[in-house]
Parts: structure tokens; C-alpha cells; sequence
């Protein structure tokens, strides 16, 4: 990272720059269902974990060790879960974009104007990320035998024919 002051002291601006570097050099096109292409990048879990940008319900669940047996007690989301989780899907969608970028400002789209199925797509594509395996490497690359094939080519399946 370039320093910014004289003292040696990284600044807001190089930080901020450092990481938009670091998302761009982790992009990859994505055909999306409506046949737009883009620039996305999937989300580093643990920014996200240690940011508290997942809620705590899902986190739970994703914390969960998978070879407990599954809770008894299963329940019904409650509003405000509910709003929690549309809230963090429509961060992760537009956290994900590189370019076009999502925003209300000049150059940039509104979510809203997104197609429904576009956005769906993309937020499937970013969960992978929370998977914990390689979802953009061909099976067997990064995870060896026996992982799904988790890369954007498998996902065409989503598109309607």
C-alpha cells in the first residue's frame, strides 16, 4: 500500500484505493439470466463475519457444527429476522458488483433497477463464498475429489432456456 503522508501514515484515500485494487483483481465476468454481463467479486467471509454485516440468525446457522443432528426446536423466521436477511442480501448483491457499480450516485445503478432474477442469481453466486470451498475454481483445482462443481459455468443451470 502507498503511504500518503510524510510520516509514513497510509491515508484514508490509500486505504480505500488499496482495497478497490484488491476487489478488481478478484473480479470475474458473470453472465447474469437477463444476459447482462458484469464484473463480481465474491465477498471475503470473514470481513463480513468480523464486521457484523451477517445477521446473527444466519450466522448461527452457518456456525452450526454439520455433524450435530439438526435442531428439534425449529421455528418460524420472525419479521424483523426476515428484514435482517433481506437487508444482507441486498448488501451482499451490491458488495459483489464491481462494475457496473450499484449506488444512487452518477455512474451508477440503483439495485431496484436490477432485474429480480439478476439480483437473485447474483446473491446465489456470492453465497458460495460462504461455503467454504473455491466456488469459482473448476471442480477438483482448489478442493480436490469430491466437491461440487460451485463455478459460475455450473450455475448456468439458473438461466431459463
Amino acid at each position: 500500500m502507498r503511504k500518503g503522508r510524510d510520516n509514513s501514515i497510509a491515508t484514508r484515500e490509500s486505504w480505500r484505493q488499496a482495497a478497490q485494487t484488491d476487489r478488481a483483481s478478484r473480479a470475474e465476468q458473470l453472465v447474469l439470466p437477463s444476459g447482462a454481463t458484469i464484473l463480481a467479486a465474491r465477498p471475503e467471509p470473514l470481513e463480513w463475519v468480523m464486521s457484523g454485516r451477517i445477521p446473527q440468525g444466519l450466522l448461527a446457522v452457518a456456525l452450526e457444527d454439520p455433524e450435530s443432528p439438526p435442531a428439534q426446536d425449529d421455528r418460524e423466521l420472525t419479521r424483523e429476522e426476515i428484514l435482517d436477511l433481506a437487508r444482507f442480501a441486498a448488501r451482499l448483491v451490491e458488495a459483489s458488483v464491481v462494475d457496473p457499480p450499484i449506488g444512487d450516485g452518477p455512474c451508477e445503478i440503483p439495485l431496484d433497477e436490477i432485474p429480480i432474477r439478476d439480483r437473485a442469481f447474483i446473491f446465489e453466486w456470492a453465497c458460495r463464498a460462504f461455503g467454504g470451498n473455491d466456488a469459482g475454481s473448476p471442480s477438483g483445482a482448489a478442493g480436490g475429489a469430491g466437491k461440487e462443481d460451485l463455478s459460475s459455468a455450473k450455475l448456468e443451470g439458473f438461466r431459463s432456456k
